[in-house]
């Protein structure tokens, strides 16, 4: 009996001494694999940093042997897209189908689930594509709305001036459609908003257009919210296929 049992405990401490080599193989590969995402990440998209992939799918040997990877998530800040940068930039997808002998030969499909896209651009950003003429704009929070104040000369006076503007989606840009007006820290109507503006070259009858250049086609941005620090915008990332070679 003694013997029988000194078997079974050296079985079972060769069992966990298995898994202890298993679950550190896998830890492992999945860090190298990441490391080696956020590089080529980092180097597609000129970041100055190297952004954040996370691989929560489970066992990554596992995953890597079916070729399917679960719950993938890239994080990254300063993202250049266009005259803007994005902040914030949260890529999420549920499943990418990418067959170990697409990875091994570097050539193949790679098939990529659809997902969910978001990220933020600050209200410093979205100044810089105000046309306001020589005038300096202001942005921040209005609550759901944004308030863009400047400073306009009337009779050699400098007087406040205040719009709150609405921001809407316009397909790939951003418009900030103006609804009210202040002047002088009292309400006024816009159209004398716009007329104090005109005399400064500023024409903002239908508000501004700020384009989100180079978001990936396979990006579609659905909503915005305004934040205490800017936009944040948010969308889904459309199910594709990428040829790999």
């Amino acid at each position: 009996m003694a013997r029988s049992r000194n078997t079974l405990v050296r079985a079972l401490v060769t069992l966990l001494a298995l898994a202890v080599v298993l679950v550190a193989a896998d830890l492992a590969a999945r860090d190298w694999a990441t490391a080696r995402a956020e590089r080529e990440v980092q180097e597609r998209l000129a970041l100055p940093r190297p952004p954040q992939v996370d691989l929560a799918g489970g066992s990554f040997l596992w995953q890597a042997l079916r070729g399917r990877y679960e719950d993938v998530t890239v994080a990254a800040d300063e993202v250049p897209s266009g005259a803007l940068t994005l902040d914030d930039v949260r890529v999420h997808l549920p499943a990418v189908h990418a067959p170990l002998r697409v990875l091994a030969s570097g050539s193949g499909d790679v098939d990529v689930a659809a997902g969910t896209f978001s990220a933020a651009v600050g209200f410093g950003d979205l100044a810089t594509q105000v046309d306001a003429g020589s005038l300096d704009v202001a942005l921040s929070r209005d609550g759901e709305d944004v308030r863009a104040a400047t400073t306009v000369r009337v009779l050699g006076l400098r007087v406040e001036l205040a719009l709150t503007v609405e921001p809407r989606l316009a397909g790939d840009a951003v418009r900030l459609v103006p609804v009210s007006a202040e002047a002088a820290g009292r309400e006024v109507p816009l159209s004398r908003a716009r007329q104090l503006l005109g005399t400064a070259g500023v024409d903002v009858l239908d508000g501004w257009t700020v384009p989100l250049d180079d978001v990936p086609g396979e990006v579609e941005v659905g909503s915005l919210e305004v934040t205490d620090t800017g936009v944040l915008v948010r969308g889904t990332v459309l199910a594709t296929s990428t040829q790999l070679g």
